[in-house]
């Protein structure tokens, strides 16, 4: 979550990005375990929620001085460093352009490997192990 603004934030801000990020990673999977949604790797925390708060975050904390670095003289920073706003709107917009853009072209996509039954690995597979079904050396 501190990926897409490290070169905009001071390190307060940064320490303050990662426990934020912290919190919405285990809310983020408890959510999951309690809807009984299955995210072995939690990839839905660690991509998607803290994808969405940093890519925010840099509307939040993005400081003048840092900004005017990485990118020169540009017309806005942080809220929270004074800024009126602009960026957090435009990294708002960008956050539903992403959203909306995996789920139109994902969306179609999980539901024809659900359909092939590709989408997920048999019941007896994964008793078995996947690792042993899909990577052994034996028939």
């Amino acid at each position: 979550s501190i990926t897409g603004a490290c070169a905009t934030v001071e390190p307060w801000a940064a320490v303050a990005i990662g426990f934020v990020a912290g919190a919405l990673y285990l809310a983020t999977s408890k959510l999951l375990v309690r809807a009984r949604i299955d995210d072995a790797v939690d990839a839905v925390p660690v991509h998607m929620t803290n994808g969405v708060w940093g890519t925010i975050a840099v509307g939040l904390f993005a400081s003048p001085g840092r900004v005017e670095l990485a990118y020169g003289r540009v017309g806005d920073f942080g809220v929270f460093m004074g800024g009126d706003g602009a960026l957090l709107g435009c990294q708002c917009v960008g956050v539903l352009f992403v959203l909306g853009w995996v789920t139109g072209i994902m969306f179609p996509f999980f539901c024809l490997l659900n359909y092939m039954g590709w989408f997920r690995a048999s019941a007896s597979d994964e008793v078995q192990g996947l690792d042993s079904r899909y990577h052994s050396s034996s028939p």
